[in-house]
């Protein structure tokens, strides 16, 4: 790869770990114990834009790092948390999204629809096994508390993913 393909990457992967320290610092409350975060979107779009799986997995696996010092997480958090699994799920679901982008799907919209919606179930797995195993409970009571309430603003987050995505790839092209 020449050097301008590498510095561009380069560039490209400190701008999408930026959008994900910074938009994945804020949370919208929405009632006892739930806040909404924009992190699975910038993941969606940093699985869905990435230009290779070491990317997706050099952004995202930058982001856990970073966010296990510096309070980069949803809510202003920092360092391990109940919610950690699904930080350490970010870095398994983006390589998994880039990977099922590229099926031969023909309909881009469904071949990102469908990257995202099972990057989404693996995510909610490992997150609510993480909480189930942190806070001792077994794991329905884990999906009902971390996951039941998001899945509404989840698929919100994959439509937009999707649009935002799909308009990048015509201004692109």
């Amino acid at each position: 790869m020449d050097k301008k393909k590498q510095i561009v990457r380069m560039a490209r992967n400190a701008v999408m770990l930026a959008l994900l320290c910074v938009i994945g610092m804020f949370s919208l409350p929405l009632g006892d114990n739930i806040k909404v975060s924009l992190q699975l979107l910038m993941v969606f779009i940093i699985g869905l834009t990435s230009v290779s799986v070491i990317d997706a997995v050099i952004v995202t696996g930058l982001y856990l790092a970073i966010g296990l010092l510096i309070p980069v997480y949803a809510g202003f958090t920092a360092g391990v948390t109940p919610t950690f699994g699904f930080v350490i799920s970010f870095v398994v679901i983006a390589p998994i999204i880039h990977f099922l982008n590229k099926l031969p799907i023909k309909n881009q919209f469904v071949r990102m629809s469908i990257a995202c919606i099972v990057s989404l179930i693996i995510c909610y797995f490992i997150g609510a096994l993480f909480l189930a195993l942190y806070l001792h409970l077994d794991i329905q009571k884990a999906l009902l508390i971390a996951v039941v309430p998001y899945v509404p603003f989840d698929i919100a987050k994959i439509v937009i993913a999707v649009l935002v995505v799909s308009i990048l790839n015509k201004r692109i092209n």
